[in-house]
């Protein structure tokens, strides 16, 4: 890593810190604070894009695994300036989106800072141009659309944000359950993007399958690691148990979930669970939870936004040391420990 990027995250988190304090609270000029959010976090951006810029000699990869999305992008050649333009129009397209958001699920709209100044998000947009950030723009579109009860649009904005990471899947029982039987054309849209872009050979591969490392931070390889010590060596037996387990979690919350302005929050708590127990996670996967972060409003962004340049350090390193590849786990599960931990969101003042 560089030493622009670690002097930025370094500021950044810093002030990120004493931002998310002072936003969470009750506000009257609600409108004024975000404008003000919004206005610095198109600053942060700007000021990266026009810096000297990152190292970008690795290819650029998300969960191990391509997209229609990715590939088109790369079959347009586009270049590194062009897509960390347009990643940063769409992140910021997706931030515009958090005062309504917000409203409808009663979070002031302070909490949006979570995404605006998340050190994260600024530095895969703008420093990497993250093209992923596309579709969670358009996923965070068709969230808004169910809080407004369009449903048939929700439907299709979501199948096309499906032709982005396959994570955004997990959300699917919340998505069905929101839309019903509408569901089926967005995801007619979605797997006519996936057959057209990929070959029977490499479907299998789309999940991260099978896995390359045990780098991430997924609590998966653990599990089958313990599982070779005690019960079988089949790796496959523990992955199938850790994913119908988090199946059998989210549709259950699926079944009881019926307050249609929360659906950023419970979102959000179906794609952090399927991290802790995906094949592979990467730490710009973390993106798409800064964005849906502002629902939760507690501690635990922060001590994942704190710890999250440890797992860039251990990605570099290879996991040859024990302490970096023991701090790329402490980001995504000291997140959702807080995540239970901290604080509810509340009710927006006014």
């Amino acid at each position: 890593m560089s030493i622009e990027f670690i002097g930025i995250w370094v500021a950044l988190f810093v002030v990120y810190s004493i931002a998310v304090r002072i936003a969470a609270g009750r506000h009257h000029q609600q409108g004024g604070l975000f404008a003000i959010i919004f206005v610095t976090s198109i600053l942060f951006r700007a000021a990266l894009l026009l810096g000297s810029g990152f190292d970008h000699t690795t290819p650029s990869v998300f969960l191990y695994a391509p997209s229609p999305l990715t590939a088109w992008v790369a079959g347009g050649e586009l270049g590194l300036t062009t897509e960390r333009v347009v990643a940063i129009a769409c992140d910021l397209g997706a931030l515009a989106l958090a005062p309504s958001l917000l409203r409808a699920a009663r979070v002031p709209l302070g909490a949006a800072v979570i995404h605006g100044w998340n050190p994260l998000v600024i530095t895969e947009v703008a420093g990497s141009g993250r093209i992923e950030v596309v579709a969670f723009m358009l996923f965070l579109l068709s969230l808004r659309l169910i809080q407004k009860g369009s449903r048939w649009p929700a439907a299709i904005v979501y199948g096309v944000s499906l032709g982005g990471p396959l994570m955004l899947v997990a959300s699917l029982p919340l998505v069905a359950k929101a839309v019903r039987a509408r569901l089926v054309a967005g995801l007619g849209l979605a797997l006519f993007g996936w057959v057209l872009v990929f070959s029977e050979t490499t479907r299998i591969q789309l999940a991260g399958w099978p896995p390359a490392s045990a780098l991430g931070g997924s609590i998966t390889p653990a599990l089958v690691a313990l599982a070779n010590l005690f019960v079988t060596r089949n790796d496959t037996i523990p992955v199938a148990i850790a994913l119908a387990a988090w199946a059998l979690f989210v549709g259950v919350r699926a079944a009881r979930w019926s307050d249609e302005p929360r659906i950023p929050y419970e979102a959000l708590l179906a794609l952090g669970s399927f991290t802790l127990v995906s094949t592979q996670v990467l730490p710009w996967a973390f993106v798409a939870f800064a964005y849906l972060g502002a629902h939760s409003t507690n501690r635990g962004w922060l001590a994942f936004t704190a710890t999250a340049p440890m797992t860039y350090a251990a990605i570099a390193a290879g996991s040859s040391s024990f302490w970096l590849g023991f701090a790329q786990y402490f980001g995504p599960c000291a997140l959702l420990i807080f995540f239970w931990l901290g604080s509810p969101p509340r009710a927006a003042a006014g």
